[in-house]
This record gives C-alpha cells, sequence and structure tokens, in this order.
C-alpha cells in the first residue's frame, strides 16, 4: 500500500472552478475503485491538496496523470511513502472545498507535513484529518 500527498496549482479560471471540481471528483468515485484507489481532495483558493492511498503501481499510474492533467501545474510531492494498512478504506476521494481569503503556501505545507510524517505516519487516515483541521484554520482565520 502506497500513500501519496501532493499539492499543485489549479490551472483553470476561476469561473470554471466549480464545473472542473466536479469533474475532477466525478471521474475520481468512477475510476478509484477500479484501481483500489481511496483519498480526499482538499481545494483552497487556487491550490489542490490531495491524500491517495492504494497499491504502488496504481498509485504511480494516478500521480503520471495527475502530473500531465491540465487542470493542474506545479505538481509537487509532499509525502510519498509505503503504508502498512489503508487509512480511509471507506473514502472514495472524498472532497472538501474550502473558502478563504488566505493561501496555503507549500513550504509551510512542507514543514507541517515533515513534523507529521516524523510523529504520525503511517496512519493516513490521521493525515487527512491534520490537513482538513489546518485547511479549516485558515479558512476560520480570514
Amino acid at each position: 500500500m502506497q500513500l501519496v500527498t501532493y499539492i499543485s496549482d489549479i490551472n483553470f479560471a476561476p469561473a470554471e472552478e466549480s464545473a472542473k471540481l466536479t469533474d475532477i471528483v466525478g471521474v475520481a468515485k468512477r475510476k478509484n475503485p477500479e484501481f483500489d484507489i481511496t483519498g480526499v481532495l482538499f481545494y483552497l483558493e487556487g491550490k489542490f491538496l490531495q491524500v491517495i492511498e492504494g497499491p504502488k503501481e496504481h498509485i504511480t499510474q494516478l500521480m503520471q496523470n495527475i502530473s500531465a492533467d491540465p487542470r493542474h501545474k506545479n505538481v509537487d510531492v509532499l509525502i510519498d511513502t509505503p503504508v502498512e494498512m489503508r487509512g480511509f478504506q471507506q473514502w472514495n476521494m472524498d472532497h472538501f472545498h474550502l473558502n478563504s481569503e488566505q493561501k496555503f503556501d507549500a513550504v509551510t505545507l512542507r514543514e507541517l507535513t515533515a513534523s507529521f510524517q516524523t510523529n504520525l505516519l503511517p496512519r493516513s487516515d490521521m493525515l487527512v484529518f491534520f490537513y482538513k483541521s489546518l485547511l479549516e484554520q485558515k479558512a476560520t482565520e480570514a
């Protein structure tokens, strides 16, 4: 089982946001079960943060697909590690669209992720709750 977390910038106009997010989540919900992939997608003001897990070969292919997807740019992998067990087996690409005047930046997120890796991996379910809490806090600070 492989766990990957990445951050990327959107590569579409803000007016297309709703339609693009609906499409991304819809395709993931249809295709991920076929490849035994689970995960969660966060969207906040022009950035994606995604946590995915599944068989290594399927996660590798999915990351290649995401990197080639014209809706993403600046894909930055934060975590790419094997895990002993799936952390959120019931989540077939849940998603959270958070609104905020603030942006989360890759440097801060990378530092927080490093701390998480040191203290909490391989609990991918805790990683999702960690990111969700962090991003919700940013949204309420705005």
